[in-house]
């Protein structure tokens, strides 16, 4: 448990060195949503399930699920991915 302690302190103490936000360094997803119809998300850690209604992405300690209507994987790598359609709700889990 200590060790965990630790190494979130030294990815806080670079991210504040080298003027990086504490989410990208700490390997955590970034999720940027643009009105209803597209999000963004960097660092996930891949697709869970996939339907025209929901998808349920992983983002390594929590579960991003995207809820809408025609909704389409338009893009992904292994970093990034984007989501497009009537997005009606996003939640974490």
């Amino acid at each position: 448990m200590e060790r965990s302690g630790k190494r979130e302190g030294l990815l806080e103490k670079t991210a504040e060195v080298f003027d990086l936000p504490g989410d990208v360094v700490a390997g955590l997803p970034r999720i940027e949503l643009t009105g209803s119809r597209e999000l963004r998300m960097e660092n996930h850690k891949g697709i869970l399930s996939y339907g025209g209604e929901e998808i349920h992405i992983s983002g390594g300690k929590l579960v991003v699920k995207v809820r809408g209507s025609g909704l389409e994987l338009r893009s992904m790598n292994a970093s990034q991915l984007l989501i497009t359609g009537v997005i009606t709700a996003v939640e974490l889990e």
